[in-house]
């Protein structure tokens, strides 16, 4: 029967390669979910402010009619 040796340093170098992946990769989950709420934040803000400009537009609409009318009536007293 063969033997199996472990070697120190390669056992060593075995836990550094984990410990290292380990690391990086809770490094990028925490820059994932950074850019996951930078993304929601912005997917929010994007979202008001067509919902603001869409509500701008129809009040000028309804100004702008509400001038159609008046023109109208100040032309009819004429």
């Amino acid at each position: 029967m063969k033997k199996i040796e472990l070697h120190i340093d390669a056992l060593a170098a075995v836990i550094i390669l984990i410990a290292a992946s380990l690391g990086f990769n809770f490094y990028q989950r925490y820059q994932y979910l950074d850019l996951l709420q930078e993304h929601i934040s912005l997917q929010w803000r994007s979202l008001t402010t067509e919902f603001n400009l869409s509500s701008r537009e129809a009040s000028l609409k309804e100004c702008e009619e509400e001038n159609k009318q008046d023109e109208r009536l100040e032309i009819g007293r004429e």
